[in-house]
Formats: C-alpha cells, structure tokens, sequence
C-alpha cells in the first residue's frame, strides 16, 4: 500500500546555468517519522544562452548536457530510474491562493477554472496550463482555499519533450517556489499567527516568496542574481568574469572594504534588492487577506553565500535574515557529507527530490 509506484524517482532542478539533481530513498514507511536518505547528489554547469529566462533556446544541447549528468562521471553511478520529478522556472509560472465561499462538495472543476482565470496574468485561456489543490479548512474561516498553479503551455512542453526524449517517465512538473518551500520550511513546525519568507538567490534569477497560513502566498521574480553582481563587478572594474566571481566571494560585505570600488558596487546592488524586497512585503500585506507579520528570511541558493550579506539585509530590513538548512526535512540520522553552502545551491532540487521520494497516492499535502 505504501510503496511508491515510482522507485527511486529523483529531483531535477533545471536553471538557466545549472542542472542539479538530488536522489533520496524514503524510510518513512518503516519509522514513526518522516526520514529519507541521501543516494545521489550531483550537478552540471550550462553555457549562457542554452536557457534564457527559463525558455529552452538550445534544447538538443541542454539534452547532451543532462544525458552526461544522468550518466555520471568519475566514481559516479549512472542514474537508472526512468522517473522524475522536474522544475518549471519561476519567472515563468504563476502560483497564487484563492478564496470561494461555495464549499467544497459543490466544487465542480469549471467553477475552479473560471475562478482561476481572474487572477491568472495571462491573456488567451488557451495558452497555459491550470492545475489546483484544494487546501485543508482552517477552523476560523469558512471558505474554501484553493492553490493555483498556471504555466505557459509552450513552456511546459517543451521540458516535456526534452525529459521524454532522453526516456525519462515526468511524475510531475512543478513550479520552483513550491519545491523550496518544501526543503527551507520546517515540515514539523506550526507557525501559528507569523509568516516566513524565502529568498532564493540564484547565480542567473533570484525569487521571494511569502510563506503564510501553511502555503506559499506569493511568489515574485527579482532583478538580482549572483550572476548580475558578477557582471556589474567585471563591468566597472574591467577585469574578467573569473576575477570578478572571485573577489566578490572573498569580499563580499565585510567593513573593512568600505573604501574600495568593490564595496561600492556590491553595496548599492544589495540597497536596490532590499527596495524590491520592501515592495515584494509591502505588496503582500497590501493584496492579501488575513496576512500575518513576515517575521523571518530564509535565505537559499548559491547568492545567499555572499559574505555578510544576512547581517546586511537583517539591518536594512529590520526582519532577522539568516541562511536555511536545506537537509533539514530529510530527518536523517546520517550526516550529510556536503557543506551548507554548497547546499544553499540545491535547495531547489531537494525540495523536488523529496515529493519524487514520496508515495504521490499517499501524499496529500501541498507541499
């Protein structure tokens, strides 16, 4: 009855350059607590232009790439596993809460489609994808709760065809935002009457996402990336990408650089993200019904590595900001032989490798 129907199903985080991939076997089934164990965890770089804005410009290449990550390398077994569940990229989709007052037992899949369509910034009905979950009734509330999810369908088809073409069976396709919640909240928590972001800072695209009432709100791309600080550094320094990278990971935010160019750079980039962070909170307390106060940011992706940057944005902000543990959810006796920055990078990817280890019949929550 518990056994997943898709064995040793894996996490594939694909972005714009980089594909990661995280393997999990579930113990759950033979513990009183969710537990899972590392199997496989493992990556591949991406050229610029091979995906820009999480649209396949290059597919053929992309599918070289990921038949080399499947196959490993070095002492690196091959992944044999036909299943997997996959991302669609953020700045692509849409993920959004909705309230009705019809009860659930008189929903039909219609009503929910017409509900959607009204808050779905898309224009023709027949370009995206509509998919829904009915989420669990809170007891101070008498309506029902629907998460919405929608997609471009020439984007959704298109990671379709590239997973299928290499013989990959997809057990689900699945917006970022729900994939890091899944790996950056803590799944044994209540956070009753207080909400948690998510930054997820990423080397080509960063994300904010608003966690609140036990799912992701909101969710809003941000004009910042590891990679555009890199630019930005290179740029104006007019030295190369490879000494740019470097001396933006060796001095980051710390004070004692205050009178160099680089600090100068780096300082007025993070002044510009914490404005669009203000936006992103400001907007949700704005648009959203029964907000609770964000009272932390949870940091993910590789950008969050940034030295000193959590002190910065917990001073600017006035909201504590502080790197996540993206194992955590894991449950695992067995330490983890990575290292939490590196982790920060896979965030992602384990979120999806989490529902892949899971019994989809089984599993009923969101995320």
């Amino acid at each position: 009855m518990f056994i997943n129907p898709f064995p040793q199903a894996f996490g594939l985080d694909i972005g714009d350059l980089t594909i990661k991939l995280v393997q999990l076997h579930n113990k759950s089934y033979f513990s009183k607590k969710p537990s899972y164990q590392l199997i496989e965890c493992r990556s591949i770089d991406l050229p610029p232009g091979l995906i820009v804005n999480g649209e396949l410009q290059k597919p053929e290449e992309v599918r070289h790439r990921l038949q080399y990550l499947l196959r490993g390398r070095g002492k690196q077994k091959p992944i044999k596993s036909p299943w997997v569940v996959a991302s669609l990229p953020e700045t692509q989709g849409f993920i959004k809460l909705i309230q009705t007052k019809t009860p659930t037992e008189k929903l039909l899949d219609d009503d929910i489609k017409t509900l959607a369509k009204k808050h779905i910034p898309f224009e023709e009905d027949d370009e995206y994808y509509i998919e829904w979950q009915i989420m669990p009734d809170r007891d101070d509330d008498n309506k029902t709760r629907i998460l919405i999810g929608a997609i471009p369908k020439n984007i959704a088809d298109s990671y379709t065809y590239l997973l299928e073409s290499l013989g990959l069976g997809i057990v689900a396709l699945e917006i970022e935002a729900l994939a890091i919640a899944r790996a950056m909240i803590t799944s044994q928590k209540e956070y009753e009457g207080e909400a948690r972001a998510l930054l997820d800072i990423g080397a080509a695209r960063s994300s904010f996402m608003v966690y609140d009432h036990d799912i992701i709100q909101f969710s809003t791309s941000l004009p910042f990336s590891g990679e555009i600080l890199t630019m930005a550094i290179e740029q104006q320094l007019h030295i190369t990408p490879e000494e740019a990278e470097k001396i933006k990971y060796e001095q980051g935010l710390n004070y004692h650089n205050k009178k160099t160019k680089t600090w100068e750079i780096t300082a007025k980039m993070i002044d510009d993200l914490v404005k669009h962070i203000e936006d992103a909170i400001a907007f949700y307390y704005s648009h959203f019904p029964d907000t609770n106060h964000v009272t932390r940011i949870t940091m993910c992706g590789g950008g969050s590595n940034l030295q000193r940057l959590d002190q910065v944005l917990t001073s600017k902000l006035k909201i504590l900001t502080k790197p996540g543990h993206p194992w955590k959810n894991l449950m695992s006796k067995k330490p983890i032989a990575i290292s939490e920055e590196k982790s920060l990078s896979y965030s992602s990817a384990i979120g999806l490798a989490l529902r892949a280890a899971d019994n989809p019949f089984f599993t009923h929550d969101a995320i």
